[in-house]
């Protein structure tokens, strides 16, 4: 009997002495504001182990922990509160974990200042599988635009064929990468960052107008779906026709207060909203369900995000985005045009300029 009582204490012990240690380890993570271990993960407020729970609170659209509490069987224990300065910190790079992306606003500004050749610098923290990538994006700017932003007078040296690439470097300026302490530059005369899009994949990607590369340099990617990304409309469908003829759409005026033409070249338009609700593109703006300011500012946000690509003319700035199905071209040229055409994929402003459709 007295032996059973011993095995049975010991059982006791054993248990309590394993409780003991679960307990200390997520206590001490709450006390330094990290989450606990070993619970249940009830929401992303609520956590739960054997005999307490902790409950946290974020700073609203972020993953930093505003406030934690832990109580054990309905007593707090512990409670630990973060100023938002510290919390704030977290906002200044973006963070990507199982590629979800947090801070992406910080990349267009980051864009902005490195096409606009000002100093800048981007802080990006990666976490997949356990595992933290941190990366530095800088972009440092050249002499040449150093001086001309100052307005200087000073002459400048001319760019030599003889130039090492350092010294190309030096005078137009480069971006630098630095991934876990591994640097590499890229310099400004044939690269610049942009998105771009594929599925439910952005890529954020070195590119360069001058020549064709074998391998495009990806800076870092995640998920359209967690990005900024917003669509006025589910899809824009193009449909081609047997004949590459132009069919008015709209007139000036007629839609938005807008004082240009809507056409279609060689096919018809059909929009969906909301998955299944399929119409035409006269349909649906007579019924008010889309606008025509609606389709140029989703081909704006298409470019941004490397959906579609924006080609600029010289007849006074006309542009064309070209989808992978269509292309959408709006007029602005000297003569006076600013009508907005829908065509086939492609290069579309040569064959419609040879039409008369007015």
């Amino acid at each position: 009997m007295k032996k059973k009582f011993l095995i049975v204490l010991g059982i006791i012990a054993v248990f309590l002495i394993i409780y003991g240690v679960i307990f200390f380890i997520d206590f001490n993570n709450v006390s330094n504001s990290k989450l606990p271990i070993f619970v249940l993960k009830f929401d992303n407020e609520n956590y739960y182990g054997l005999g307490y729970n902790v409950k946290v609170k974020y700073y609203k659209n972020t993953n930093n922990i505003e406030k934690m509490d832990m109580f054990v069987f309905g007593k707090s224990v512990v409670g630990v509160i973060q100023c938002f300065e510290e919390a704030n910190v977290e906002n200044n790079i973006i963070i990507i974990e199982d590629k979800k992306i947090q801070n992406e606003n910080l990349l267009d500004t980051f864009i902005e200042a490195s096409n606009n050749k000002q100093n800048t610098s981007l802080q990006i923290k990666i976490v997949s599988n356990g595992n933290i990538d941190n990366i530095t994006l800088e972009y440092i700017a050249g002499e040449n635009q150093i001086k001309s932003n100052s307005n200087s007078t000073q002459n400048e040296t001319a760019p030599s064929s003889e130039w090492t690439s350092e010294e190309y470097q030096k005078f137009y300026g480069y971006y630098k990468l630095t991934k876990n302490d591994v640097e590499e530059k890229f310099d400004f005369y044939h690269w610049r960052i942009k998105r771009k899009t594929q599925g439910n994949t952005v890529q954020v990607i070195f590119y360069t107008d001058y020549f064709d590369l074998l391998e495009i340099p990806v800076i870092f990617e995640y998920d359209l779906d967690s990005s900024l990304y917003k669509k006025k409309y589910d899809n824009l469908t193009y449909n081609q026709r047997k004949d590459l003829g132009i069919k008015q759409i709209a007139e000036e005026n007629q839609f938005d207060n807008i004082d240009f033409g809507l056409y279609t070249f060689g096919g018809d338009v059909t929009v969906t909203i909301e998955h299944d609700m399929v119409y035409s593109l006269k349909d649906a703006l007579d019924k008010q369900i889309i606008t025509i300011q609606n389709i140029m500012e989703q081909a704006e946000i298409d470019e941004k995000y490397g959906i579609c690509e924006k080609a600029y003319y010289s007849d006074g700035g006309s542009v064309e985005y070209r989808y992978n199905d269509y292309t959408i071209l709006k007029y602005n040229s000297l003569n006076g045009n600013r009508d907005l055409i829908i065509g086939m994929r492609g290069t579309i402003i040569n064959d419609v300029g040879e039409i008369d459709y007015k």
